[in-house]
């Protein structure tokens, strides 16, 4: 095969791969810190360009590279401007002119309903006091899958959420064998959420630009 199929598992990445190679030949640097992040300095300014898959974030210092730099990769490839970013992976983005804030409240929310939280009482704080969890007291949790799944959502919410971060790496210790005491743990985070939700404690994440 000299091209991916859409549909394939090869294909995203070939995908990456692609417009990763031809960023590199425009002139832009690949970030040692992420494999999808490119980076272009010039003495007219700064380019950074996010990949996933076949979506793309640029974002710079200099609107007028920025449309040079579109107006170049729509000649390579076929490609549609969406705007001011507003939405990506789950984390709602306002721009507003003393920065950018970084919203998770529609992805908390559908984490809610999908693990069977939403009608949960809330409550005020992350964690109780003096828990001290063991990774071989109580019974073995049925569906570990799932657990992971779980923790996975709270891991990616602590984007935003930082004060999660405490009692969120507290059980994602025993996600190989999680028990009973922890699934606990886990319920009463979600629970501080919905509280957070409920008291609009939303606006988690601020960029200065």
């Amino acid at each position: 095969m000299k091209k991916a199929l859409y549909g394939l598992k090869q294909a995203p990445k070939a995908c990456s791969d692609k417009i990763g190679q031809y960023l590199v030949t425009s002139g832009f640097q690949t970030s040692n810190a992420d494999f999808s992040l490119y980076v272009q300095k010039t003495n007219h300014g700064i380019i950074v360009i996010v990949i996933y898959v076949d979506d793309l974030i640029i974002i710079g210092n200099n609107d007028a590279n920025i449309f040079d730099l579109k107006k170049l990769l729509k000649q390579k490839f076929e490609m549609k401007d969406l705007g001011e970013l507003r939405y990506f992976l789950g984390t709602e983005v306002i721009q507003l002119p003393k920065g950018i804030w970084l919203l998770q409240r529609q992805y908390a929310l559908n984490k809610l309903f999908e693990y069977g939280m939403a009608s949960c009482k809330p409550i005020s704080i992350p964690l109780e006091q003096n828990v001290k969890l063991s990774a071989d007291e109580g019974d073995l949790v049925e569906d570990t899958t799932m657990y992971k799944r779980i923790m996975g959502s709270l891991i990616y919410m602590t984007i935003t959420r930082p004060y999660l971060n405490y009692a969120v790496g507290m059980v994602s210790q025993f996600m190989q064998t999680p028990r009973k005491p922890h699934l606990d743990v886990v319920r009463h985070i979600f629970r501080y959420i919905k509280h957070t939700l409920q008291c609009g404690i939303f606006y988690e994440a601020k960029s200065q630009l």
